[in-house]
């Protein structure tokens, strides 16, 4: 399962939705304001709270929006 660690206005998180989206990938978004555990988990995977986080495995992440890695981190699931 995908999943996307981002907030509500932050526009990379958009891109990285969108684009995943556009590839027919499905995803479950992990919004870090509205929940605490979903901080929890973003903290823990990349070291940090910057988002966007895109996982699929919960260890291997792309930060930020490069299409690259995510592409790269797709193929290898």
């Amino acid at each position: 399962m995908v999943k996307v660690y981002s907030f509500e206005s932050c526009p990379w998180c958009v891109k990285v939705k969108n684009y995943l989206k556009a590839r027919g990938v499905e995803y479950e978004v992990r919004d870090i304001e509205l929940d605490e555990e979903a901080a929890k988990e973003c903290q823990k995977i990349s070291g940090d709270l910057t988002v966007p986080v895109t996982t699929i495995d919960g260890v291997n992440y792309v930060l930020g929006f490069d299409k690259r890695k995510i592409d790269e981190l797709l193929a290898s699931a």
